[in-house]
């Protein structure tokens, strides 16, 4: 008796956007308890493969009048470094420094932010 198996479905669901990323830290997000509906706000780092290398990432969303981080730093996109096809380790390593740090996210954005004024925005 042959019997047809349906295909299961993939196991990964996230967004093509996101497959490609090899660590994230959310540093810091609104709650969707408090906030269901949104706005919906985040500070987060992490490390993607490129077409040619690695690359870390600082992505900040904080509401316009957030006091929280460094005077002068908006909203983006940070390329806080670019490492090589054969410094997988290294790119993921600097990811996981610059995210793990002070223990108040209030002081973990300012530290981020101080990179970022450093760094190429996109």
């Amino acid at each position: 008796m042959n019997q047809k198996i349906p295909a299961s479905p993939p196991d990964d669901t996230r967004p093509d956007a996101k497959r490609n990323h090899l660590w994230r830290c959310t540093v810091w997000q609104t709650d969707p308890e408090l906030h269901p509906l949104g706005p919906r706000h985040s500070v987060e780092v992490y490390c993607c493969e490129e077409s040619n290398g690695y690359a870390v990432w600082y992505v900040r969303r904080l509401p316009h009048a957030d006091q929280r981080g460094a005077a002068g730093v908006d909203n983006g996109d940070y390329l806080l470094g670019y490492f090589g096809r054969d410094r997988r380790d290294d790119a993921i390593t600097r990811a996981v420094l610059v995210s793990t740090g002070p223990a108040s996210p209030e002081l973990q954005i300012a530290a981020l932010d101080a990179l970022a004024k450093d760094a190429q925005k996109v």
